[in-house]
This record gives C-alpha cells, structure tokens and sequence, in this order.
C-alpha cells in the first residue's frame, strides 16, 4: 500500500460527491510552505523510499540538540551562512505529445485535479519552471510544425503566415492555467527547427539555417514571443537552438556551430529582441556537459558575452561538474539544466528509476544550475506519442487508456524526485553549503527559501542503510535512512555557530565585478581532476584555462619533424592504425576500435632522444572521440617509463603542457571509460625554439587571491574584472609563463605534492 500525506485541495470538497470524486483520482501531496509545520527547535521530515511503496510522506520531525555529532555516525554539514546561485525553479515540459494528453485525454475534473498536483504551493508540489518547445519535437502527435510552415519550394520571407493557432487548442490553456496556479513560474522556450523553408534541405529534419534566413529566423522568435505574451503567457528565456550539435535527419533538428550562434546571436537574433522591445534572455547553448567550449567561447567574445544571459545544459553526455568548471571559468554567467530525461535505459525497477532522478535533483544545483528542468511532463503507456525520436523516455506522470476506454494518470519515479525539492524549494531560494559523500553514499543540497527556512534534501545511493548526523551550526540531530530512500529536512531559525572549512572541504573565493556586484569561484579537491596537471620537480602544477585564455612559454614553440617516427597503440581498429595520426592528413585517423578504458594507451617511437614541452592531439574531424581523462610518460628506452609528467581532461584538441622534457618515447593513457572510439587525426610533439615572446594587454581590471583547501593544496586565483584581456606572469620551475585571461573569465592555478 502505497503512504502519501494529501490536504483536501478545497473545503467544499467536503461533500458526499466531491469525496467520490476524489476517490477516482491519484493520490498525491500537497506542498505547504516549507516552513509551514516546522516547530521551534524541531525539523520537519518528508520521507520518500520506493522500496516500501512510502511517497513523499510527512514522518514524525526530528529535534534539534547542542553538542557534538553522534558517535560513529557520518555528518552532513548545513552551512547557511556561504550561500551561491539563486533558483529559478523545478519542472518539465509540455511538450506537444504532453499538452495533448492532459489537455484531450483527462477530463476538466482530472486535468484540473492533475494541474493542482503538478503547479499549486498549496495543493500540490509547485512545479515553477517549464521549457516549452516553439514547434514540434521528436515528441509531438501529428508530425512536424513550426509557426509559419509553407509547402515545399515556397517560403514566406515577411513570415505573412505566422501563427500560433497549433498551440492553442490545448498547450497555450495549460500554460496559462500553470501560470494561474503558480504565479512565480518561469517559462523558456527553445526550437528544434526553424520551419524547413529557412533551411538547407527544405525540411526540419537535420540541415542548418540558410545564411540568407538569419534575420527571418530573429523576426520569428520575436513574433513568437509577442504572440505569446498576448496569449497570456509571457516567455522569460530563449535559446537559438535546441541541441545546436545533434543534427540527424529522424526528427526535427539543426546542426548551428558555435561560431554560427555568434553570428545569430550577435548580428540578428539579440538586436531584433531590443528593436522590438523584448526583455527575454538569450541562453547561448542548450546541449550536453561533454562541450563545455561551445558556451565558453560565446562568452569569450565580448559581443555575445554582453548578448548571452548563461547556459542551458542537458544530461546526456559528460558530467554535471562540467557545470561548475564552466561557472569557475565565467563565474558571472548562470548555469540551468534544461532538460534531462530518465527512462528505460534506467531500468524499470522504481528504486533504479528514482536513483536517476534524485542524482539530477541533488548535483545539478551542487554545480550552479539555477533549475531543474525533467523533460516530458505526461506520456502515454508506450512512453509516446513519439515522432520519431526517443523510445523509452520517461514522463513525470503517466496518462493511459484504461479497459472502457477512459484515461487516468499516476505519477513516476521523475514526479517524486522533484517533489522532494519543489515542494520545500522556493523559486528566489539560495542554495547552500553542505558537504556531500558522492555517488555510492549519502548525497544532499541545501538551500535557504526567501521566507528564511531551510531545505535539506538527502539520498542514499548505497546499497545498506545509513545513519548520519546533520550538523548545522552547533545544533545537530541524527537520522536513519534506509537504502534508496530520500528525504527532505525543512526548518526554520538563524544560524548559531561557525562552520569551519574542513567540514564542507570547499572554499570560496569572492571578487567584485566593476558594476559592484560579486563574482564567485567555489573550489573542491575533486575538481583537480578536471584541469590540466604538470609535474615539476616534487610537485603537481595545475591550472584552468577557459575558452579564449592561453598560457605561453616565455620562448616560442616550434613542431619537431616527424621523420623518422613510429606510433603504437594498446589496440586499434583494422582500418585506422597508428600511422595515420601522425601522417601529415588530417583526415585519416588512429582509433582505438573499441570503447574507451581505463588503460587504453598511444606511444611515439621519435626515433632518437628529443627535447620538446608540449603534446597536441587533435581530434576535431571525429567529434567525441578524445581522451577522456589522461596522464602522460615518458621513456628513453621504450620499456621504463618511471612517474607521469603531465595528466588532465581530454577535449577536442588536448593541448597538453610538460615539464621541459628530454626523451625518445610518449606514451599517453586514457584513465576514464566512455561508450566513444578514442581517436586521433594528428600528433603534433613542440619544443622551444628559442625565440623570447613578448605579454601584451592591459591588466587593470586584474584581481587575484589565494587559499588553501582543508587537504593542503594551494590555490591562487585570478579574476579579470576589466572590459579586455589581461595577462599576467605564471612562475613554473624557474620558468615564468604568460597567461593571457579574457574579460569575465577566472583562472585557477593550483599547487600540491607529486
């Protein structure tokens, strides 16, 4: 038997009939303030735990002590005083298959019910933030649409034919009926396709924008926009593209470059929104963690940087630290999650289902995303209808047919998981700081509401029940949480007592931008892995290096000949050896044949001892194919290769500083897994030429710091506050480099024992 905690959703409901009614429809809980029912000196509790049917259920609240934390037991620390991004909110989307489904499928009572349980902060879980497609998706009834489609080989220039009478019908009347529920909810919207005549190819499947269309494309968003406001629904973000780097000719898609967006963003789409008196905010990229350059470099440039509002991301590809190495780069631009689906690839077991969702609801804001965004809010049984695109995706509520041909709706594993934050999480809410276990262990985020209460959400990811104390000041309690299970603490006060640093293991690193308002550099051990690191002497150098920055010897380089070099490699495919990656072409390739792991290795034999302090491998002709996470060593004799001299992430082209190095063998190892063919298309070993190199630029907007993680590695930090590029001197074992940093960006240089 499934637990809930439900509130009559109206005191007339009270009725003989009304409670039949009630009856007939889900159960599900309403979502009170979260400091509603928080007693002095007590915190509330809302447990959820798949494994015993319990859903969001209110247990008995815990009671605050002084003292010291309970024996034994891990602790999770609060810290309300060292607050980071604001939410915006938590939600889905309607997509057309979703709209349909709630809006011609459910009755007026089930949908109105359905709605209140999605969208109320009174009645039910206060939903604040949907993504709303402009035209048709892979998920949409009746094929494709867009606002102004024209049969093939005619366009419509002046857009004469706009309209958006497609969504009126049943999507325009759920969003305005959301925005009645919750006046606080933010709407974005994002296009899969521009309509096919403003493409090459005709069509909304795959191809890109003629050149020629860019301004009808800006006058499109613009009368979407409008018509949109006039229909009551107000749009408060865009993106030019929904994921501008999957281009495939099954479903509505368009390929758009980064330096395409530029082009777009800079020349048309964001001088139409001011021409035409628009306020909505341009998120420059709406795609996976994996391409952190595509956003960086919008930002790099000062005309997007001022153009661009942050970035959208999905969950697809990479990890969700991406999030938080892009905002440490610009820590000026916000970061939102966007959209993140689970579904069968999951497994169908409810507690693997929620397992996905809850790691979405917790690290996403644990890096920077202001929302949380799940994608479809309602399919049907067969996880439609579909247009040719995902198969398996899950929704946030399940509408079906029933035997005598009626619809009902019950909520999924997506609905549960945002309910632990939306319910308790108000938009305007801060999050803080908290340390958490990782994958595999306890796992939680903290905010603190406008309201000034608290919400502290933890899961358990291990496989055995836990016991934990949550500290927070110099109050604590202690709680049990079984295996799967989350829960969601709330409580309301002022913080009493200092945290010290080594119970969150982050610090925070604070600069002012020259409008007065703070820029924010957040730092943890684990994100030493995602930045370069040389081996100097007794020490690991490391260092960030955003889009748009470099770091130079203070002599030139020059490329060694290749002549006389052998490549090697752990394994390759049949068609594509070694050789190939140091022939000269850059269109053949070595590629490893299998996916990426752990230990996976490519080696050059440069035929005789050589002196060089730099490795580039470009991978830009097969993208996705990098190194994912590397170290590289070195050999006189091919068979002793001693300590690595260098490790970091890989990217599309994994330019790799070393130590000045003498040796006749490289050998670079892949330390990650990943589904993707490792492939190289050329090899390129520098040396130092000699030639003494020249910093150019101004630094008066430069401002650096430093500090000291609670392991003992030592961090200096530059920001440039300034409107130019600034440089300055990186001293490395005896040798000064020169860092070129580009206004709004951070740089991180991080030193700790070998």
């Amino acid at each position: 038997m499934r637990t809930t905690t439900r509130q009559w959703r109206r005191t007339a409901l009270a009725t003989t009939v009304a409670a039949a009614l009630l009856a007939t429809l889900p159960a599900l809980p309403a979502a009170t303030p979260a400091s509603a029912s928080t007693a002095s000196g007590k915190a509330s509790v809302w447990l959820t735990n798949p494994s015993t049917g319990t859903y969001l259920s209110k247990q008995a609240p815990v009671t605050w002590k002084t003292g010291s934390a309970a024996a034994g037991s891990s602790t999770i620390t609060v810290d309300t005083t060292r607050k980071y991004q604001q939410m915006t909110g938590f939600g889905a989307s309607f997509t057309d298959s979703s709209a349909w489904l709630v809006g011609t499928k459910l009755t007026t009572k089930q949908r109105n019910a359905l709605m209140r349980d999605l969208f109320s902060r009174s009645d039910g879980i206060g939903l604040s933030f949907l993504r709303q497609p402009m035209g048709a998706t892979d998920f949409t009834v009746n094929g494709n649409y867009s606002y102004d489609d024209m049969p093939a080989g005619e366009s419509d220039p002046k857009l004469a034919n706009f309209s958006i009478d497609h969504d009126r019908s049943y999507t325009i009347p759920l969003l305005k009926q959301a925005r009645k529920l919750n006046p606080q909810l933010t709407v974005m919207a994002t296009p899969w396709s521009p309509p096919g005549w403003m493409k090459t190819g005709d069509t909304m499947n795959g191809g890109q924008i003629k050149p020629a269309a860019y301004q009808q494309l800006a006058d499109y968003f613009a009368k979407f926009l409008k018509a949109y406001k006039a229909a009551g629904v107000p749009v408060r973000y865009v993106t030019p593209q929904n994921e501008p780097l999957n281009n495939t000719p099954a479903y509505p898609s368009t390929g758009l470059t980064a330096d395409q967006a530029k082009t777009f963003i800079n020349d048309y789409l964001a001088p139409t929104l001011r021409k035409q008196h628009l306020k909505t905010g341009i998120l420059g990229y709406d795609h996976n963690w994996d391409v952190t350059s595509y956003p960086e470099s919008l930002y790099t440039d000062a005309a997007s940087a001022k153009n661009v509002a942050g970035t959208a991301w999905h969950c697809y590809a990479g990890d969700v630290s991406a999030q938080t190495v892009v905002h440490n780069d610009y820590p000026n631009k916000p970061a939102f999650q966007s959209e993140c689906s689970g579904g069968t690839w999951e497994g169908t077991d409810p507690g693997t289902t929620f397992a996905g969702t809850m790691d979405n609801i917790i690290n996403g804001p644990r890096n920077w995303a202001q929302s949380i965004i799940r994608w479809n809010i309602a399919l049907d049984g067969s996880s439609g209808p579909t247009n040719n695109g995902c198969q398996g995706c899950r929704p946030v509520v399940t509408v079906s047919q029933n035997a005598d041909g009626t619809y009902s709706y019950k909520p999924t594993a997506d609905y549960w998981g945002l309910a632990q934050a939306s319910k308790f999480v108000q938009p305007g809410a801060r999050r803080v700081a908290s340390n958490s276990f990782g994958k595999g262990d306890l796992e939680d985020v903290a905010f603190t509401n406008p309201d000034g209460s608290t919400a502290l959400i933890a899961y358990n990811s291990s496989t055995a029940e836990r016991t934990f104390t949550v500290r927070w000041g110099n109050r604590t309690f202690t709680y049990t949480l079984a295996a799967g299970a989350a829960v969601t603490f709330t409580w309301t006060g002022t913080q009493q007592g200092s945290t010290a640093p080594s119970a969150i293991g982050s610090v925070d690193i604070p600069f002012r931008n020259s409008d007065g308002s703070r820029a924010l550099i957040s730092y943890d051990s684990s994100l030493l892995a995602q930045q370069p690191q040389v081996r100097v002497g007794d020490q690991w150098l490391g260092y960030t290096l955003p889009t748009g920055a470099s770091l130079t010897a203070p002599t030139g380089e020059r490329a060694l000949s290749r002549d006389g070099w052998q490549a090697t490699a752990s394994a390759s495919s049949s068609d594509d050896p070694p050789s190939k990656a140091i022939d000269g072409d850059a269109s053949t390739r070595w590629s490893l044949g299998h996916g990426m792991q752990p230990g996976d290795w490519f080696q050059l034999d440069l035929g005789s001892m050589q002196t060089f302090d730099q490795l580039v491998l470009d991978s830009t002709a097969s993208s996705g194919d990098f190194v994912r996470q590397y170290e590289v060593y070195t050999s006189d004799d091919g068979t002793t290769w001693g300590k690595p001299i260098a490790a970091g992430p890989g990217s599309t082209v994994t330019r790799i500083l070393l130590p000045k190095s003498t040796a006749r063998y490289i050998r670079v190892v892949n330390k990650a897994s990943s589904g993707s063919w490792w492939s190289i298309h050329d090899v390129s070993v520098l040396a130092p030429n000699g030639k003494a190199t020249s910093s150019t630029g101004k630094s008066s907007g430069l401002q650096r710091k430093s500090a000291t993680l609670p392991d003992g590695t030592r961090l200096q930090v530059a920001y440039n506050s300034g409107g130019k590029a600034a440089t300055f001197g990186v001293p490395w074992g005896g040798t000064t480099y020169s860092y070129r940093l580009p206004s709004g960006a951070a740089a991180i240089l991080t030193t700790r024992p070998a």
